[in-house]
């Protein structure tokens, strides 16, 4: 049956013979609920008598008896709202509410001191898909309730499943350590890695027929017959062959004469066959079982380690754990070898009964399970957590549509067989080749903890362009936020839904406060390496979004908000075309300069070039110049219309301790004179050569030095002082 709203707080009334279950909210209708959305709604239990729906009757029994019923309802359960829970007892009998999931069950307890009412306020988060609440009196299962929890910010249908289905198609059936559920484990965000969580969880779920699948090979094992040579008295010798004679031959003391006059043996070599449980096959399944302990015992140690652990958990651990070694240590397990590998695998573990379930429980383990697989029970998700992952995974393939994958390391193959290695908290890189250009980008999932001055900053994704021309990294954040504004107030700069301020303000942040501090000669001169930065939010409708004020800020000042859903990715796509297109000139404009820079810019004469920029010979040279304050360079270099000359500045060569520009100084003389006059020995024989000697007031040291690169100054050259203090390396001067 089908029931929809009427707007009663009292969303479900449950009352059964032995307790009453309410669950209450205030009122929520989400922008993606259509008309033909049914959610699903279990309930089981013993002597059920009525079910309210919303305050509609659903069931009115008058009678006690055994039931179960399915409804098809509206969405009423959603992530990130509150919801009360109420369950009494009608007999003042102890009443509890369990749920597998530690934080919802520890916000229910108990209200009297009898506990035969427990009350709670709970709140799925981000986690979407079934839920079961568990009610016992006097420790006895008296009802189960399955709720649907549905997403408030993206379409169930639509949204939801394709983000899965996008996941699905990237990773192939791999399973994604990404999928945390109402039936969590492990908090997101600690130390620990996800992969032994789902380990957990898909033993748990298969523990049963696991240990079913051991015990029928315990009661039909696998067994072979090997022939084994002892030596026995005559009278007990059976069966002989080929072996018996050699060894008859080999020992003559053992013949003696009969009266009869035959030749008998007192002792020979009998030949005895006996069964063995000493197998390939058993040797594989007793490392199935040890393996599988001591990965369990890997996951207790790392969740143990995360704080704010259910003990319950703990000891489902130990109850397993228990449980196999008691099955190895009790059985013909404990005199079965150890395994080595193979390279051949017996038909065994395809057809014999319980080594075929063992060694698809053992893949199931090893190798993860299907993303939509519901035999796990794993169908709660954290949506906010999903969309983050989706986000970087559909930035991925919309980038290997149009350039060359050149290395990934999302996917890595080892022992434990395939692992996922996108995990929250830790790096992930891609990198791609522009196959037109040859330019290299990457891009770069929790690239890791970006240093700056003040607050450290953990962008989601960083784009990294490096164009031809220039090492200089042209980088981008792409942060995905499963955030939005649906109800604009007076305070949002939009009438439209968009990305949250506060979620704009981090990308503020994220490109003004991560800057570089550049080494030695450089300390203290600070360099911004974010270009621009982009929240990626879930919202569809594109084409309004143009207008945003949001979108529109991306072209002024490289700051804004893309909407990014499966069915909205154009807008990204095209902007991650351009980004990649740009030349270095284009990338360089997208930043924001500071004020009053063109006005400086303005007021340079880019004509005048009254700095000269020689080179010296070595060091010695170097230090020469600067203690006696002049430089002095062959007058063949200098023509009149280059003069005058206001500054000089010197460059020590690429072979020095020290390459580079880092001192200039104002002139104060020139003359022109000899080459014999000039204090510093000539390494040519030239004492009558013309050379321009010029006197400086002083060394000045620049604010950073100019390295060479390309360009290197191997004879005088001239610029002006504007690019001199802005430059990083000398092609930039001239």
């Amino acid at each position: 049956m089908a029931l929809r709203p009427i707007g009663s707080d009292k969303l479900l009334e449950i009352h059964t013979g032995s307790v009453n279950f309410v669950i209450k909210s205030k009122s929520f209708a989400s922008p993606f609920i259509v008309q033909d959305d049914a959610s699903s709604l279990l309930i089981s239990g013993n002597d059920v008598v009525s079910v309210r729906i919303r305050g509609q009757e659903a069931i009115d029994n008058g009678s006690f008896f055994a039931s179960s019923y399915r409804f098809n309802v509206a969405p009423m359960f959603f992530e990130q709202h509150d919801y009360e829970i109420i369950v009494q007892s009608t007999e003042k009998q102890n009443v509890s509410v369990w749920h597998e999931n530690y934080s919802i069950r520890d916000r229910i307890d108990s209200v009297t001191d009898s506990g035969d009412l427990v009350s709670g306020i709970i709140n799925f988060g981000n986690s979407i898909g079934y839920s079961d609440f568990e009610v016992t009196v006097d420790g006895k299962t008296a009802l189960t309730v399955r709720i649907e929890v549905y997403p408030s910010k993206i379409s169930y249908k639509d949204d939801y499943r394709n983000m899965l289905a996008d996941i699905t198609d990237e990773i192939y059936t791999v399973a994604f350590d990404f999928l945390k559920k109402t039936y969590q484990q492990m908090t997101v965000g600690n130390d620990s890695e996800t992969a032994p969580a789902v380990f957990y969880r898909i033993l748990e779920a298969i523990f049963t027929s696991f240990m079913r699948a051991t015990r029928k090979i315990i009661e039909t094992p696998h067994h072979k017959l090997v022939s084994e040579s002892v030596i026995l008295p005559y009278y007990k010798v059976g069966k002989t062959n080929r072996a018996t004679e050699k060894w008859i031959i080999k020992h003559p003391e053992y013949t003696v004469k009969a009266s009869n006059g035959r030749i008998r043996m007192s002792k020979a070599l009998a030949v005895r066959k006996q069964i063995t449980y000493d197998t390939i096959e058993n040797r594989f399944s007793k490392y199935i079982l040890k393996s599988t302990v001591k990965r369990l015992s890997d996951f207790k140690v790392r969740y143990s380690k995360s704080g704010n652990c259910d003990p319950e958990i703990l000891r489902c651990c130990d109850e397993m754990t228990d449980a196999i070694d008691g099955i190895m240590s009790a059985s013909f397990f404990r005199e079965i070898g150890e395994y080595r590998d193979t390279h051949s695998m017996s038909l065994v573990f395809e057809m014999a009964p319980g080594y075929r379930e063992l060694f698809k429980y053992y893949l199931m383990l090893k190798r993860g399970l299907e993303i939509n697989g519901d035999v796990f029970r794993i169908s709660m998700k954290d949506t906010a957590l999903l969309y983050e992952y989706w986000c970087f995974i559909k930035l991925v393939g919309m980038m290997k549509k149009n350039y060359k994958l050149a290395s990934s390391d999302i996917i890595k193959i080892d022992n434990s067989g395939i692992t996922v290695t996108l995990i929250k908290g830790k790096k992930s890189e891609v990198r791609f080749v522009n196959p037109r250009t040859g330019e290299k980008f990457s891009l770069a999932y929790n690239p890791g903890e970006q240093q700056t001055q003040t607050v450290n900053q953990k962008p989601d994704n960083v784009l990294t362009l490096e164009k031809s021309g220039t090492d200089v990294p042209y980088k981008y954040v792409f942060d995905a936020k499963y955030r939005i504004e649906t109800s604009p107030d007076d305070f949002y700069p939009d009438a439209n839904p968009g990305p949250k301020l506060d979620d704009i303000n981090t990308m503020h942040r994220y490109r003004d406060s991560i800057v570089y501090e550049n080494a030695g000669a450089r300390r203290f001169i600070f360099e911004k390496t974010m270009f621009g930065a982009y929240v990626l939010f879930p919202y569809a409708d594109e084409e309004l979004y143009k207008e945003h004020r949001f979108y529109k800020s991306i072209e002024t000042v490289n700051i804004g908000g893309l909407p990014f859903l499966p069915g909205a990715t154009s807008l990204v796509e095209s902007f991650l075309s351009e980004l990649v297109a740009d030349s270095p000139e284009s990338a360089f404009e997208r930043a924001t300069l500071p004020v009053g820079i063109e006005k400086k810019l303005s007021q340079v004469d880019w004509t005048v070039r009254d700095v000269l920029v020689g080179s010296v010979r070595n060091e010695a040279q170097y230090r020469h110049c600067l203690e006696k304050r002049y430089y002095y360079v062959p007058a063949e270099f200098i023509s009149d219309k280059v003069l005058p000359i206001h500054y000089v500045a010197m460059a020590l060569p690429k072979s020095s301790s020290n390459p580079g520009i880092r001192y200039y100084g104002t002139v104060i003389r020139v003359s022109k004179v000899k080459r014999s006059s000039i204090p510093f020995p000539s390494s040519k024989n030239n004492p009558n050569k013309d050379y321009y000697a010029f006197v400086v007031k002083e060394w000045t040291e620049l604010p950073h030095p100019i390295l060479p690169r390309d360009d290197s100054v191997y004879e005088p050259k001239f610029t002006n002082m504007f690019l001199l203090e802005h430059s990083d390396e000398t092609y930039e001067l001239f």
